[in-house]
């Protein structure tokens, strides 16, 4: 045989047995896919496609129930592979919108064959499903954590105005005591000056500005302008009965700025700072078993706690040592003399008051208040005096429709060169009814008596109020009060007052 054609025959018959060796591979190949037999879970590979039954299947419940918006245009564009994840988004939110449909008694839309592929899926897609749960969680969780750090400053404007008609129907000054007077007015008599009984009906608006820079602090600003005619100066010759003061009192038709404070926490403890307006009953824990409204401004705290004394500006610390146990203290002065530079004036320099209370507020239900004020009171001259004031003040609720409050204070001033001098007693019991009548209402009697150095239960005062709330934002309330022996001494006759303030909060 040639050469040449034993080398063809030689290249032929490699070739031959390569082709049977490459046939015998894929023989050997196929044998091995019959015994591993086919791919039926999903959950087997990686992305989702629509040719497969999981696909087709969400697509289906999409298009019954419309729990998937799909794209941007309104598509669902589902000829598109997806990833697992991607594939048990949609599968979740058709889980929700089922609920939703069950939840809202709209079951029987929904088929038994349709739960039943929802239950297929979920167990093909449990992984999924979990992982993409646990990260809207935590997605959720950090999204909470930056709503509650993260703060606009805001301010919110607030406003009341009162309508105040009234008049004090009786009473007739003849003496004035000076003994008792922190200002030290010598003794006047057979003044015989009688009450002004004339209606009178006025008027008065505040608007306030109510600042939060980080969402914890405050910065108050108030402007106020109105006349309400204060009732203590009713009367003839000019004489003034501080007790015939009503609790909204004050006011002048110019726009004037009356509370300027910035408060804003340190760990526990609540910092007040301001120039208008700041006194000891605006740092205190708010005690709201006592009284929700009064007549007479004499009824609205104990005045031998928190009135002794100059107040406007000042700063405070309010320390909340426990749940239940509050510790506050402050130093004030008058807004005037703050501002002023010169001889007893300054912030430091003029009539000013130290003060401190300590709050047990044991439940809901019953709280109380110890108070202690050291006051410096400049007078005419060099004249001046020094006071040393205590005070306790106590609430208890017996029910949610009745409750009793009241206070009870002392005080001694030593007076120099000329100042006032003397001790001064006053206490007050009161007895609240929340919504009386109607849910929101508010009744109250009220008796007292105001500080003096004469004897007990003389200059006496009781009133009645009922105050009934139309709406949120606008209450009435009539209310009636008598003063015995005013200005502490007995030559002086009582004193009626009755009044109808009308209130409109926004």
């Amino acid at each position: 045989m040639a050469p040449a054609l034993l080398g063809l025959f030689t290249l032929a018959e490699a070739a031959q047995a390569q082709d049977l060796n490459t046939l015998s591979q894929v023989n050997q190949y196929s044998a091995q896919a019959v015994d591993m037999g086919q791919v039926t879970s999903v959950s087997q590979l990686r992305d989702v496609r629509p040719t497969d039954w999981a696909f087709q299947a969400l697509q289906s419940l999409v298009e019954r129930y419309g729990c998937i918006a799909g794209y941007p245009d309104g598509t669902f564009r589902g000829s598109r592979a997806m990833t697992r994840f991607e594939f048990a988004a949609g599968l979740n939110a058709c889980l929700d919108r089922v609920n939703e449909l069950i939840a809202s008694a709209t079951a029987d839309q929904i088929t038994a064959e349709d739960l039943a592929v929802l239950q297929r899926l979920q167990e093909e897609f449990q992984a999924e499903l979990a992982t993409l749960r646990n990260r809207v969680d935590t997605l959720e969780a950090r999204t909470a954590e930056l709503e509650a750090n993260q703060f606009s400053t805001t301010t919110k404007l607030v406003g009341q105005a009162i309508f105040d008609l009234g008049s004090v129907f009786a009473g007739e000054i003849d003496e004035i005591p000076g003994i008792t007077d922190l200002g030290g007015l010598l003794e006047v008599d057979d003044l015989n000056a009688e009450a002004e009984s004339d209606v009178t009906f006025g008027g008065r608006v505040r608007l306030a500005l109510n600042t939060s820079f980080t969402g914890r602090d405050l910065l108050r600003t108030r402007l106020q302008a109105g006349v309400m005619g204060n009732y203590e100066e009713r009367f003839e010759g000019g004489v003034v009965v501080p007790e015939a003061a009503l609790a909204w009192n004050g006011g002048s038709n110019d726009v004037v700025m009356n509370e300027l404070y910035y408060n804003f926490p340190v760990g526990k403890a609540s910092v007040y700072v301001g120039t208008h307006g700041l006194d000891a009953d605006d740092v205190v824990p708010t005690l709201g078993i006592f009284a929700d409204s009064t007549l007479l401004d004499f009824f609205e705290d104990n005045q031998l706690s928190y009135d002794v004394g100059d107040s406007g500006a000042g700063a405070a610390v309010s320390y909340q040592l426990t749940d239940s146990l509050n510790l506050t203290g402050g130093y004030f002065t008058g807004t005037d003399t703050a501002a002023s530079p010169g001889d007893d004036l300054g912030f430091f320099g003029g009539s000013n008051k130290y003060f401190g209370q300590l709050t047990f507020e044991a439940s809901d239900r019953f709280v109380v208040a110890g108070t202690y004020t050291r006051s410096y009171n400049a007078g005419v001259a060099d004249s001046y005096s020094t006071g040393n004031a205590f005070g306790l003040n106590a609430g208890y609720a017996l029910s949610p429709k009745l409750t009793l409050s009241g206070w009870a204070g002392w005080a001694d001033f030593d007076g120099k060169n000329g100042g006032a001098d003397g001790e001064l007693v006053n206490w007050a019991a009161i007895l609240g009814l929340p919504d009386l009548f109607r849910e929101g209402n508010y009744g109250s009697i009220a008796v007292g008596e105001f500080a003096n150095n004469d004897d007990w239960f003389d200059n006496l005062a009781v009133q009645a109020i009922y105050k009934m709330q139309l709406s949120d934002n606008i209450s009435i309330q009539p209310g009636v009060a008598w003063i015995s022996q005013p200005l502490g001494d007995g030559d002086n006759d009582s004193v009626f007052i009755g009044n109808v303030r009308t209130v409109f909060s926004f």
